[in-house]
Parts: structure tokens; C-alpha cells; sequence
């Protein structure tokens, strides 16, 4: 009896959906578009978001944490790195942040010759005093450079450390962050009175103000241009890339391969740059400058994006006797070029470092383009 009566009603559900179709159909279809809105809404109102880089400039970060514009800079550069490369969240980013300031006021080249300790994060066994460890062993040189201590800290983040960076992914709180990266990345208890708990609570929240409402996509998880904010003049060494210049894929350096070219030189860098486009070069096409002269390939004055720069002898500050060679990242409109490159010596990095320069139209028409196959 139970049975017949349920069919019975289900029948006259059925009917009563099926004649009122036209009215009950753009309602369920409003409230579907209503919810979606909310949801998108709630999840972009948020700064609790991966793939992304403040806007900000290195002079609107110092005046607003009152430091200076040169360790501004070095604080764009952790956080941005950290956002982007690692996905941690602003408040995650903050708490390491705090860290930073704590154990080394974000100077890459600062020292602690007794502890054996060196860098943004102060990573032991640097100078040879393996006294706390030997954390530099990871690292791609032992080179006081800000790209290779964020390799090292990257490297590490995805290895021992990958509990750090997946809270960290997670975070909704800059001062938890912190004591957690305190605890888990620096090793430091927090009954230790050299965790300075009060300070970094103070500085977690401080760095959340200073760069909350300032986040935006930088691209690198939609696969689109990575866009630069550093103004430099044309010719300079930048260790980040420069305003108004992208690149179309982020620089890690994944999988270089050291085939015929020592790790580290100019040629390794292009050779393997180029790869990472499905851009092929001969393993033995010489010093920088010999590029330009391999049988085969085809040679001009006028720039492309992603191909080779030879340059030959000083030009553009290259080897009086091997030249140099760069790739090309960027080609504007009106004919200036972004380049990244590896051990150019003027940079004053050590090997394996990469830097970009970009140079005028005028500048770019005096160098020799390689095209890769």
C-alpha cells in the first residue's frame, strides 16, 4: 500500500514539473547564475591568493615599512617569489616575511661567522662551519646572491621542508605563519627567546598591511606573460625583470642539461633557455660570440623573441676574446629588446646567476640575432 501510494506521488510531481517547465526553468537558472556570482565574489574579495605579485614599487614599500629602497627591493623579491613560484598565500608570505626581518633585515649578503650561518634566512654551513648544519650544500653555488638563496629556499620548500609550504599554501593568519616558519623552516622553538615572538607578531601583521590590497596576477599559473615592474635604464643589470617587459615563461631552469657546455656560462644558459620554448641549438656552437657564425642557422639585425643575441667581443660589455650570448625575451614595438642571460660578468653574480638588461631600438639594430631551429 505504502508503494502504490509513493508511485502515486511521484506521478503527480513528475506532472506538475513537467506542465510548469517553462515558468520553473529561468528560476533554477537565476539562482544558479545568483550563486555563482557569490561564490566568484567571495574568492576574489580575498588576498589569500596564489599565482601573484604586488604592485607595488620598492619606493612605495620603503616609505611605508620605513626601510630602505634597496632592501625594499629585497622584499618584493622574497614576497613575489613566494606568492608566485611557491603559491603561498599573502598572509603565509607575510609570516615569512617577519622571519626574514628577524635573521637578517632582508640583506642576502649578511654573515654570522660563529654560528656559520649566511643569507635571508641565515642557512648554515656557509664558510665552511658546519656547527648547525650544512643547509648551503643545497644550494646551486655558495654565492651570497638573492636568486640563488630563493633557489635554495625554493629547492628546499620542495623537498625536507614541503610541510612548511604546504601550510603556508594554506595560511589565513600572517602571525601562525610566522611561528610556524620560525618552528618548522628556522629550527627555532618558540620558547626559544631568540624567536623574539613579540616582534614577529608585530612585523607578520605589519608586512599583511603593507601589501594587502595590493596583489595581482602576474600570470605564471595561466600560462601568459610574466610582466616585470623594476625600472631600470637601458644596458643595466637587473636581477629581476624590468617594467614594461615580460617574459612568456618563468626561468627555473628545471632540467638544464649540461650536455657541452660547462654549467653556468652564457652558451649552457641560451642552449637550455631555448628549450624551454622547444627552440634547438647545436650542443657545439662555440663561445658567445662564435653564435653568430655556426653554419646553418640564420643570422640578423633584426630581433625575434626567443632567439639567440651574439654578441661579439666588448660589445655590450661581452669577453674581449669569446664574446657573449643572450636570449631574447621581449622585442617592443618600437624595437627595444628584453634579454636574460648567465655570467655576464659586469652583473657582478656569480655563475648560473640569471640577470636580464634591456637595450633601445637603436642599441638592439647593432647585434647579431641567431634563429634556433
Amino acid at each position: 500500500m505504502k508503494n502504490q501510494i509513493k508511485n502515486q506521488v511521484k506521478k503527480y510531481v513528475v506532472a506538475f514539473l513537467l506542465s510548469n517547465l517553462t515558468t520553473i526553468l529561468p528560476i533554477i537558472l537565476i539562482l544558479i547564475l545568483v550563486m555563482g556570482a557569490v561564490v566568484a565574489g567571495s574568492s576574489g574579495s580575498s588576498d589569500s591568493t596564489t599565482g601573484k605579485r604586488t604592485r607595488l614599487t620598492a619606493q612605495e614599500v620603503a616609505q611605508k615599512a620605513n626601510i630602505s629602497v634597496e632592501r625594499a627591493e629585497d622584499v618584493i623579491k622574497i614576497l613575489n617569489w613566494q606568492l608566485s613560484k611557491e603559491k603561498f598565500t599573502l598572509e603565509g608570505a607575510s609570516g615569512s616575511l617577519a622571519n626574514a626581518e628577524r635573521e637578517s633585515d632582508f640583506d642576502p649578503k649578511l654573515t654570522n661567522p660563529s654560528g656559520g650561518v649566511a643569507g635571508y634566512f641565515q642557512w648554515s654551513g656557509w664558510d665552511g662551519n658546519t656547527i648547525n648544519g650544512d643547509r648551503w650544500a643545497k644550494a646551486s653555488s655558495r654565492t651570497l646572491d638573492s636568486t640563488v638563496e630563493l633557489e635554495l629556499m625554493s629547492y628546499e620548500l620542495n623537498h625536507g621542508y614541503k610541510k612548511v609550504k604546504d601550510y603556508l599554501q594554506k595560511a589565513t593568519d600572517p602571525f601562525e605563519s610566522a611561528k610556524y616558519w620560525s618552528e618548522h623552516y628556522e629550527g627555532v622553538l618558540l620558547s626559544d627567546g631568540q624567536t623574539k615572538l613579540e616582534k614577529l607578531e608585530k612585523d607578520s601583521k605589519k608586512w599583511y598591511e603593507v601589501f594587502k590590497g595590493t596583489i595581482e596576477s602576474d600570470g605564471s599559473s595561466g600560462g601568459n606573460a610574466i610582466a616585470g615592474r623594476l625600472d631600470v635604464p637601458a644596458g643595466q643589470v637587473a636581477m629581476d625583470i624590468p617594467s614594461g617587459y615580460s617574459i612568456d615563461k618563468e626561468i627555473t631552469k628545471d632540467g638544464y642539461i649540461t650536455q657541452s657546455y660547462p654549467y653556468g656560462e652564457c652558451t649552457w644558459y641560451v642552449f637550455n633557455r631555448a628549450k624551454d620554448f622547444g627552440i634547438n641549438f647545436d650542443p657545439y656552437m662555440g663561445n658567445g660570440q662564435d653564435w653568430a657564425h655556426k653554419s646553418g642557422y640564420e643570422v640578423s639585425n633584426t630581433p625575434t623573441k626567443h632567439s639567440a643575441v651574439s654578441f661579439q667581443g666588448r660589445q655590450a660589455g661581452g669577453h674581449p676574446t669569446y664574446g657573449h650570448v643572450a636570449f631574447v625575451e621581449d622585442v617592443k614595438d618600437d624595437g627595444s629588446i628584453l634579454i636574460s642571460e648567465c655570467n655576464f660578468v659586469q652583473s657582478g653574480q656569480g655563475t648560473g646567476i640569471t640577470n636580464y638588461r634591456v637595450f633601445t631600438a637603436d642599441q638592439a639594430k647593432e647585434f647579431l640575432y641567431v634563429t634556433g631551429k
